[in-house]
């Protein structure tokens, strides 16, 4: 049977007084959030896994809340609606959490006038048979190792992140751009909001990362694509990165999760195939 061995850590890096990153990890088989020793290995089910990062903006307006509540109503509304009868609905099911994730962030600011500006980041991989589902609010990323190539599935919902796909900036120059972090689409800021989609054929051996901008900000992706070739157990791989990105400095708050896909069921890559991925993106 085909399964996932998954493993997420965070760190509040070097410079940050706080952790505004969340993650979950939740066997939507049996509803266990955690990554205890015995939560770490689960099977490929029609009800699936779900592994989510966010990154929480707002500062002293509680960035920490908004990416806890965002990662708790996630969970919460895609484990009510589990199992997917087929990609479109396990589609559908994501972007009724995200909005609701948006509307239970902005209620929870009305609330508390301390925490007006509240946000957060999210990408989250809904993994279930031989399909990945990724929805995707933000800068934070997804990519998928296969082989000895590292692939970015999400696009940055950034300025930097247009400027990328319009042509009119390389990925070199973006980390020394200006306004790089200056976001274009977070969870909780704006009544509405358009997610991102990515569907990914899954193949054994393909390995998924999910991470903030911590990870990617100090960290290249090259270097990244070494640690990944380097640490093939997600536990050590996660430690690996984070003090990856806390030795260059550390600059914000850094959080990974990693799940490497294998067994029966699953295709072997033909040859040196790449990662082909169907993009829906909601216009907002």
């Amino acid at each position: 049977m085909a399964q996932l061995e998954v493993f997420a850590r965070t760190e509040v890096g070097c410079v940050r007084k706080r952790n505004e990153d969340h993650f979950v990890v939740q066997n939507l088989q049996t509803g266990e959030r955690g990554l205890l020793p015995h939560q770490r290995v689960q099977p490929l089910t029609s009800r699936g896994t779900l592994i989510a990062v966010c990154d929480g903006m707002g500062g002293a307006a509680a960035g920490d809340v908004a990416s806890a509540i965002a990662v708790d109503v996630l969970s919460a509304v895609v484990h009510s609606k589990a199992p997917f009868a087929s990609t479109a609905a396990a589609q559908d099911v994501m972007h009724e959490a995200i909005t609701a994730v948006n509307d239970k962030i902005r209620a929870a600011a009305v609330e508390d006038p301390a925490r007006h500006g509240m946000g957060t980041t999210l990408t989250a991989a809904l993994a279930f048979g031989p399909e990945l589902l990724i929805g995707h609010v933000g800068d934070s990323r997804a990519y998928i190792r296969r082989g000895r190539s590292l692939t970015q599935i999400t696009t940055d919902h950034s300025v930097v992140g247009q400027l990328i796909a319009a042509g009119r900036l390389r990925p070199d120059q973006a980390r020394d751009y200006e306004h790089r972090n200056v976001l274009l689409q977070a969870l909780g800021v704006q009544p509405r909001v358009g997610p991102e989609f990515d569907v990914v054929q899954l193949r054994a051996g393909d390995v998924l990362l999910l991470c903030s901008d911590g990870l990617t900000g100090p960290v290249t992706d090259e270097q990244i694509l070494g640690l990944m070739l380097r640490y093939e157990d997600p536990l050590r791989c996660c430690r690996a990165l984070t003090e990856a990105a806390c030795a260059a400095g550390g600059p914000d708050n850094v959080t990974v999760a990693i799940a490497r896909f294998s067994g029966e069921g699953l295709e072997l890559p033909h040859g040196r195939e790449e990662v082909a991925v169907n993009r829906v993106q909601l216009a907002v």
